[in-house]
Formats: structure tokens, C-alpha cells, sequence
């Protein structure tokens, strides 16, 4: 039985990886980023930083709507609070 993510964007990054056919190793590999690093922020061991959120979208080629995905994710995994309602 695998573990949950306790975090948004482990689950996001979870599903997009899954939808690709894409293992965490690959895609840790894909992004020059050691797997243990990788899982851990998929777990929620450590939170994903915007930069780190852009290598892994460049690596994986994800489209514009993936990206902004995994990055609203890791900001509310920080604490913040997005309110798009207000211009």
C-alpha cells in the first residue's frame, strides 16, 4: 500500500504523473533531481519552492494550465491564501 500525499502538490504532481504514465523516479530523473528529494516533497517532507515547481514543469513539458496547477498548489502547501476575485 503506498503512502498519500499530505500535501496539494503531491497530489496534483501525483495525478499529472499518472495521466503521463510517468513513475517519480523518471520524472526526478527527467528533472536532474535526486528521487528521495522528489518523493519528499510529493510527501510533504519538504515544500516545494516556485523554482523547484518550474524545473520539474520544464523537465516534464507540462502546458501552461499544468504549471499554474502545481504552483497555486505549493502556495496554498505555504500558507497563502488566493483570492482571485479581486483584480
Amino acid at each position: 500500500m503506498t503512502e498519500e500525499p499530505k500535501t496539494r502538490v503531491g497530489a496534483s504532481l501525483g495525478d499529472i504523473l499518472c495521466e503521463r504514465g510517468l513513475s517519480q523516479a523518471s520524472a526526478a530523473a527527467r528533472a536532474n533531481i535526486s528521487q528521495p528529494y522528489f518523493n519528499q516533497v510529493v510527501k510533504g517532507r519538504r515544500l516545494a519552492s516556485a523554482d523547484w515547481i518550474d524545473t520539474v514543469a520544464n523537465a516534464l513539458n507540462l502546458d501552461d494550465a499544468e504549471r499554474e496547477r502545481l504552483h497555486r498548489a505549493a502556495a496554498r502547501d505555504h500558507g497563502f491564501k488566493i483570492d482571485l476575485t479581486k483584480p
